[in-house]
């Protein structure tokens, strides 16, 4: 019997996922199964919602066995100012429940025959550039991560070349392709619909939703504080367009 072809999406109670479940589910909520520790506020905007932990190998071995994955959008994780407070569980969420998924991709895609295509949310904390600095910044200078959650987002971003391009070089069993992994390094996001938690670059956004109820806010940055932004549709569009564009080498 034929297994049912779907989109997994990790995280999805998280800004970005209900966020680009809303999107997907605009043309498609019948294939799209989501995971998240806590269960989903709208669950009619998926095909099925696993509460559950990406650390749980008996969840990930299911839906291995049960459906035949195309996409995964890997969105879970620990966010910058709770794995500052806890490094050691931050490091076993982000980059080895990261492995996790990457293992079920691999798995995927050797039984399908197929690519099965990863996307993975980086950020600009992968930079370790003095704050005062206004130089223009290239893709792959100043990557000396000052925080736990900078140095997990910039390995998982290794670990995702290694195993797309060079996993199992030296055997038989090399088969480069099987995982299509791709990234884009956000910066600070704004969403007006859903609250932000446990990210350092967070205080724009609560700023914001505390003037929007007429509300006092307490900022916890100095005011000479500057960070890049960008809006939640346009991080979700890029997500879209760069899950939809072709392979380039």
């Amino acid at each position: 019997m034929s297994r049912k072809q779907i989109i997994l999406i990790t995280g999805s109670n998280g800004e970005i996922g209900n966020n680009l479940i809303d999107y997907l589910a605009k043309t498609d909520s019948h294939n799209i199964i989501s995971l998240d520790l806590q269960p989903l506020e709208d669950s009619s905007k998926v095909y099925k919602h696993i509460t559950g932990s990406i650390l749980d190998k008996a969840i990930l071995n299911d839906i291995n066995t049960e459906y035949e994955i195309t996409d995964i959008y890997h969105l879970a994780a620990m966010l910058s100012t709770k794995s500052e407070i806890d490094p050691f569980n931050a490091n076993q969420v982000n980059v080895n429940g990261t492995l996790g998924l990457i293992d079920l991709a691999i798995k995927q895609g050797t039984m399908n025959k197929s690519s099965v295509k990863f996307f993975f949310p980086s950020s600009i904390a992968v930079y370790g550039i003095d704050k005062k600095s206004s130089i223009p910044v290239k893709e792959d200078e100043f990557l000396f991560p000052k925080t736990i959650y900078g140095m997990n987002k910039l390995y998982c971003e290794q670990l995702g070349v290694y195993f797309s391009n060079n996993y199992h070089r030296l055997t038989k069993d090399y088969n480069p392709g099987v995982l299509d992994f791709r990234s884009i390094r956000f910066p600070g996001l704004i969403s007006v619909t859903t609250h932000p938690t446990g990210g350092t670059s967070d205080y724009i956004p609560e700023m914001l939703h505390a003037a929007s109820n007429n509300k006092q806010y307490n900022c916890f940055v100095n005011e000479g504080a500057q960070l890049p932004f960008m809006i939640m549709p346009d991080a979700i569009e890029a997500i879209y367009k760069l899950m939809n564009a072709d392979k380039t080498y």
